[in-house]
């Protein structure tokens, strides 16, 4: 997260247009983006799509280790690269969830901007 100047007395509405227009920098804490998706802060769906996501990145890792035995270079190199570019991907979405619930529901909008989640330019 880059410091910003933090706008409280943004309304939701103005959030929504910056969101659609990219008129303001917008800014999420990964960690506590993570932190929102895995303690249930944020509805089930977005729950349930990053746990299935972090199974897939974690079967992949035991994939490509098993598939070394039979294929060394293309394990190897899905280990080297697809792995961790599903890792990013999933930081990633963590921080798309917050910011797409953020703009479908005022009260999230709140919260996370009282608790440093999101951090408006």
């Amino acid at each position: 997260m880059r410091c910003g100047v933090v706008r409280i007395d943004m309304e939701h509405a103005e959030f929504v247009d910056a969101c659609k227009n990219g008129t303001r920098k917008i800014y999420v804490n990964r960690s506590k983006a993570l932190q929102a998706v895995t303690e249930g802060i944020l509805p089930k769906r977005y729950q349930y799509a990053h746990i299935f996501w972090s199974w897939v990145w974690g079967l992949s890792i035991v994939g490509f280790i098993i598939g070394a035995f039979f294929t060394m270079g293309i394990s190897l190199l899905g280990l080297l690269f697809v792995s961790p570019m599903l890792s990013k991907c999933i930081k990633k979405s963590a921080f798309d969830f917050v910011i797409e619930h953020a703009a479908e529901n005022p009260e999230f909008y709140t919260f996370a901007i009282a608790n440093g989640i999101i951090t408006i330019e």
